[in-house]
């Protein structure tokens, strides 16, 4: 037998049991990582809602919470933006509940609509005055 050939009675060197242990050790850590990013992922949408617990809330937070209830997310969003430059990390979504959300879609349907009540108005009132 020469050097180059593998005995079928040689053990695996030391090299490559060291190889596949490390192959498994990051498979359980994707894994691990897998259940982990699930588990999280339950538990953020079961605390989404930060308002609902005012009296855990940072300044920073309840100001979100303040801006939340208004009639359109514009100011929200502009302080979630303003507020992230100095790396405060509040979400968007963290500080909107159904309410303000059912909210912010009945004010936009209004101003979308408040058009076109006031370009059928301007019509009518030009109408009569044609016939006058």
């Amino acid at each position: 037998m020469n050097s180059y050939q593998v005995s079928s009675t040689q053990q695996q060197s030391p090299r490559s049991n060291a190889a596949g242990l490390a192959t498994r050790s990051i498979l359980a850590m994707i894994v691990a990582m897998g259940i982990s990013t699930v588990v999280q992922a339950d538990t953020t949408v079961e605390a989404s809602f930060r308002c609902s617990t005012p009296g855990l809330l940072t300044l920073w937070e309840k100001r979100a919470c303040e801006l939340a209830r208004q009639d359109t997310p514009d100011a929200l969003i502009h302080f979630v933006h303003s507020i992230n430059r100095i790396g405060a990390g509040l979400y968007i979504y963290d500080y909107v509940g159904n309410a303000d959300a059912e909210r912010w879609e009945q004010a936009r349907q209004k101003t979308r609509l408040e058009p076109l009540a006031s370009t059928t108005a301007n019509s009518s009132v030009k109408d009569t005055e044609k016939t006058n």
